[in-house]
């Protein structure tokens, strides 16, 4: 069993899930709030485990309709992920103020039906995981290992973010805390996205 990889998947999905986005400050107004936790965070963890899968074994397909195509789709996943490292380099010196909690109160099914729209219209959820972690797997032995690592930290992060938002709040709404998020995990992203182009 290649631990390895299950770690190098946990990495990488990290510095890809955890972003101020639509998904995620919803996530942390449902853990304000007090409403619906556990239905939120699960709904959005096994969404991306179920897009993670998808785009894990896409990859495979293509690599085994055309076996040379490996080295071209580790490059791609490399350029993706080291432009994504920069950007997020770039943002993290442009980060407005974060919007609060909403006072706004949802049912069970305004709440699946918010959340449904937020994850799966966005389109940054498959380039993140169908179209990235997809290509990225291709550079690990155990596919299944690195996917299982990426699927970890998903749940982690999500039901983290839930359950501890109102203990994490004044951390979560500073500007700071994203500053130094964003600039640490896109140093992370260009080590990787080098590694992937060079070796």
């Amino acid at each position: 069993m290649n631990l390895i990889d299950f770690v190098q998947g946990f990495i990488i999905a990290s510095t890809l899930i955890i972003a101020i986005g639509p998904q995620n400050l919803f996530v942390i107004n449902q853990g304000l709030k007090k409403k619906f936790i556990f239905i939120t965070v699960l709904f959005c963890s096994l969404s991306d485990a179920l897009l993670i899968i998808l785009g894990i074994n896409l990859s495979k397909i293509i690599i085994n309709l055309n076996v040379q195509l490996i080295d071209v789709i580790k490059i791609i996943g490399g350029i993706w992920l080291l432009l994504y490292g920069i950007f997020k380099i770039y943002k993290s010196n442009k980060l407005v103020n974060i919007p609060e909690s909403e006072e706004t109160e949802y049912d069970l099914y305004k709440t699946l039906s918010v959340i449904f729209f937020i994850t799966y219209a966005n389109p940054h959820v498959y380039l993140d995981t169908v179209i990235l972690i997809g290509s990225i797997s291709s550079n690990f032995d155990d596919k299944f290992l690195f996917g299982l690592g990426a699927i970890f930290a998903s749940f982690l992060f999500f039901f983290s973010l839930g359950y501890l938002s109102k203990l994490s709040s004044k951390y979560i709404y500073s500007t700071k805390t994203w500053f130094w998020i964003d600039l640490i995990f896109g140093i992370l992203m260009i080590i990787y996205g080098l590694y992937f182009i060079f070796f």
